[in-house]
């Protein structure tokens, strides 16, 4: 009789006679034939029907795991919208629930099937830890997936609900990312920042245009409810900045019927008289949801170019800073790093924030995405509120990888360039069509690398032909 009959060619009942060795052996075996190909313990001891069924599924899962890869490598967007899809997180987490009962039942058979009864304690202590393990990881990492897939299925719902859809203008979309700054001392949202990152629908070349928060006389667009009331521009004297816009408009439900906001929407008019950009999409970034998310991917690594101050004006007696040099930046520091202006200013910080931008697009990989899937999730609610619906998350997330192969050009309306008390306009909006047709006309194959700049003030990230380069 050769070694595999020895091991399998006998019935459960013939088994129970074999030496207390040979049991050991088997119950090894077994078990990792279930762990491998589940269903192949099963066929091994005769149990055809039983195994012939399970290993049909798992072939299924494998097959369908293939299929889903092989159509990745050729439609990303598709992909990303299947696996975003509600219903789809749905199914998948009852699948994989059963599935993984399915697992585990095979386990227990196939350790019924060794006929574990009569070894000695030691052998019998040693499978019945290896079993118990191998079910515990199942169950566990069964658990973990689901609550992934339940959160992201909660957070797909909740924040990308809306439904309509908004056409690219001229190959280009246009999304405006707003900071949101609010706390309980002021009067509705003032935005901390406001960027038009500006995205090729084909390279995904991308132009980031920022709007210092205090830029004032902001015009809106003749379609505009906001211009009937300002028609000369948001001109009423140094409290009119543009991220006031938000306060005097979020109570006008006269003037945007319908809207959630019309705080928002009156300031993405602004932002398109400013630039002459429609905006497509809004996503607003809550700072506190910010701080998680960074947490979330275990930091962000950035090259500090001078002590930035981690207080305020009302707390500097805390003397807590970030030292310069390459550092990997937890939650909290990054949110410093971004919004700090103690021995500072509004343009130098907004050249930061760029910097920060940048290292977290070619930092956030699919792979640090995956493998912090749930931390992330959870911090998504907090994070982010858009407009942007959940059927263009593929394509965005596609846009997204072909932005991190490609130069970002930034355009930013800050002094010297730009007088923020009283703004040419006209060039303001020659300026932004000027990077757009510089980023589409580059040839990104032969471009020749760009030198650092020696600024330690980082305000060169602010209009630059190479975002990563200037920081």
């Amino acid at each position: 009789m050769t070694h595999r009959a020895t091991l399998f060619g006998r019935g459960y009942a013939d088994a129970q006679h074999d030496s207390p060795r040979l049991r050991f052996r088997r119950a090894l075996a077994l078990g990792f034939m279930t762990l491998v190909v589940p269903g192949s313990a099963q066929l091994a001891m005769g149990r055809k029907w039983l195994g012939g069924f399970a290993l049909v599924i798992w072939l299924a899962v494998i097959g369908a795991g293939g299929a889903l890869w092989w159509r990745s490598r050729r439609d990303k967007a598709g992909v990303i919208d299947l696996i975003t899809n509600p219903d789809t997180l749905m199914y998948v987490r009852l699948g994989l629930i059963t599935l993984a009962l399915g697992w585990l039942f095979l386990f227990l058979h196939a350790w019924w099937m060794a006929a574990p009864r009569g070894l000695t304690w030691p052998r019998a202590l040693v499978v019945g830890v290896i079993n118990l393990a191998v079910i515990a990881g199942i169950a566990g990492s069964t658990a973990y997936a689901s609550q992934v897939i339940g959160v992201s299925r909660d957070v797909v719902k909740t924040v990308f609900k809306a439904t309509a859809t908004s056409e690219p203008l001229k190959g280009r979309y246009n999304i405006l990312l707003i900071g949101a700054d609010s706390g309980p001392e002021r009067t509705g949202i003032r935005p901390d920042s406001l960027t038009v990152a500006s995205i090729d629908t084909e390279t995904g070349r991308t132009v980031l245009v920022s709007i210092p928060r205090n830029l004032q006389n902001v015009p809106f667009p003749k379609d505009s409810p906001m211009h009937a009331v300002y028609p000369y521009g948001y001109n009423c004297g140094s409290e009119c900045l543009i991220n006031a816009v938000h306060t005097a408009a979020q109570n006008r439900k006269d003037l945007y019927p319908g809207a959630d906001d019309p705080g928002l929407e009156a300031t993405i008019d602004a932002v398109e008289g400013v630039t002459d950009l429609k905006i497509n999409y809004y996503a607003m970034i809550n700072l506190k949801g910010f701080r998680s998310m960074i947490n979330a991917v275990g930091g962000v690594e950035i090259d500090v170019k001078t002590r930035i101050a981690m207080f305020g004006h009302d707390d500097a007696w805390k003397n807590t800073y970030i030292e310069p040099g390459k550092q990997r930046l937890n939650g909290q520091q990054s949110l410093w790093y971004a919004r700090s202006r103690v021995q500072s200013d509004d343009y130098t910080r907004m050249g930061r924030q760029k910097c920060l931008m940048s290292a977290m697009l070619q930092q956030l990989t699919p792979t640090t995405v995956v493998t912090n899937a749930l931390d992330i999730a959870k911090s998504g609610k907090d994070l982010l509120s858009t407009n942007m619906p959940r059927k263009e998350l593929g394509q965005f997330a596609e846009l997204a990888l072909k932005a991190r192969t490609e130069k970002i050009r930034t355009v930013s309306l800050v002094p010297p360039v730009v007088d923020t008390i009283n703004p040419n306009f006209a060039a303001i909006r020659q300026m932004v069509a000027k990077a757009i047709e510089k980023s589409e006309a580059e040839d990104a194959t032969g471009a020749s690398p760009s030198k650092k700049p020696n600024d330690p003030s980082q305000r060169s990230a602010n209009n630059s032909d190479d975002l990563a380069a200037a920081c």
